[in-house]
């Protein structure tokens, strides 16, 4: 069974060559797939296209990544890699 995921989920890859790094999901291109961003090695440029099968739900959401998708604002790579650095730390730690 799929978990329900949204833009703006942080989650962590449970498969591939980046298992265990911290994303958020900044699109939905169908029910089972979405498209990842960390700011650093996939940026807003690249997203990465994954399986959610492949994802795991991080503990928490950044809310103005689903609302500038939504208004189809601009999201820079840098605020990215900020507002992800706490669930990074929370991931090592946990």
């Amino acid at each position: 069974m799929l978990v329900p995921m949204d833009v703006g989920q942080v989650v962590v890859s449970t498969a591939g060559h980046d298992m265990g790094r911290v994303f958020v999901i900044v699109g939905r291109l169908d029910d089972a797939t979405v498209l990842i961003a960390d700011g650093r090695t996939r940026t807003m440029d690249r997203p990465k296209k994954k399986k959610i099968r492949h994802l795991r739900a991080g503990s928490g959401s950044i809310e103005w990544v689903r609302e500038r998708v939504l208004c189809r604002a601009s999201i820079y790579d840098h605020e990215i890699r900020k507002h992800l650095e706490p669930f990074q730390v929370m991931h090592k730690e946990g």
